[in-house]
C-alpha cells in the first residue's frame, strides 16, 4: 500500500472508575485516585484522553474512519440497598469528537445525544454541534439485575439501553477530542458503590490525502468548530 492511502487504527485509551457513597458528606467519591477522572459533582466523573493527529496534518493527511468499536477490560457492578425508591442506574458514555466538550455538553449528553435535535420544550441546550463532528458516540445504561443480584450486596450491572450516534466522517483536524463521561443515577443514601471496567475505542480507516480545495476547506472547517467553545 502506498504513503497516499495508509490503514491506521487510532485508539483511545480509559482506564477503571470506582467510586463509593459517603453518608456524611453525602457526596461521592472515587476510591484508588480516579484515575485522572474529573469529579464534575453529583457522582459523575470524565476522563479526557485526546488522539494526536497533528503528525499527519503537517503532512495534510485526511482520516477517513470506516468503523468504530469499543472494548471493556472487566465487569460492570455496583451496591445497591435491597429496598429502592427508585430505578439504580450507573452510565458509561464514549465521545470522540473534532472539537472540544466542556462539562455542560457532556453532561447534557446523557439526555440528548450531541447532534441530535432535542424533544420540543426541553429546557437544556443541546449544544452547538451536528453530527458530523461527533465521529465516535456510545451510550450505555446500566441497572440492578433483579433475577442475578443479590439485594443490598455488591454485584454485577445489566446493560438496559444502549445507544451509538458515530458520524464516522473524515477529519484533517490534528487532534481528536476523546471523552469517557462516567456516573450514578440513584436515590440519596440507597447507593453505596459502583465500579466500571478500564475501555478502549478502536477506529481502523485510512491515512490519505485529497484534492487540495476540499482538503483546505475541511481544514477550515475543523479550526473554526475548535474554536467555538
Amino acid at each position: 500500500m502506498s504513503e497516499e492511502d495508509m490503514q491506521r487504527t487510532l485508539c483511545a485509551e480509559f482506564g477503571p472508575l470506582s467510586a463509593e457513597w459517603n453518608k456524611g458528606s453525602s457526596t461521592w467519591t472515587s476510591l484508588l485516585g480516579g484515575g485522572g477522572y474529573q469529579d464534575l459533582g453529583a457522582g459523575y466523573y470524565v476522563l479526557q484522553q485526546d488522539i494526536d493527529l497533528s503528525g499527519y496534518a503537517m503532512d495534510r493527511k485526511t482520516f477517513y474512519p470506516y468503523s468504530s468499536f469499543e472494548q471493556r477490560g472487566g465487569l460492570t457492578s455496583g451496591k445497591f440497598d435491597a429496598t429502592l425508591s427508585q430505578q439504580p442506574y450507573v452510565i458509561d458514555i464514549t465521545i470522540i469528537s473534532s472539537v472540544p466538550l466542556n462539562a455542560d455538553d457532556l453532561l447534557v449528553s446523557i439526555l440528548i445525544a450531541p447532534g441530535f435535535n432535542p424533544y420540543a420544550g426541553l429546557a437544556v441546550n443541546a449544544g452547538r454541534f451536528n453530527r458530523e463532528q461527533i465521529i465516535h458516540g456510545e451510550l450505555k445504561w446500566y441497572t440492578v439485575d433483579s433475577t442475578l443480584s443479590v439485594p443490598g450486596e455488591l454485584s454485577n450491572l445489566k446493560l438496559v439501553e444502549r445507544q451509538v450516534f458515530s458520524s464516522l466522517e473524515p477529519t484533517a483536524a490534528d487532534k481528536l477530542y476523546s471523552y469517557r463521561l462516567v456516573g450514578v443515577s440513584a436515590a440519596e443514601d440507597e447507593g453505596d458503590q459502583f465500579n466500571l471496567p478500564a475501555t478502549r475505542v478502536l477506529m481502523p480507516g485510512n491515512i490519505s490525502s485529497e484534492p487540495k480545495l476540499e482538503y483546505m476547506m475541511r481544514l477550515k472547517r475543523s479550526y473554526e468548530l475548535a474554536n467555538q467553545v
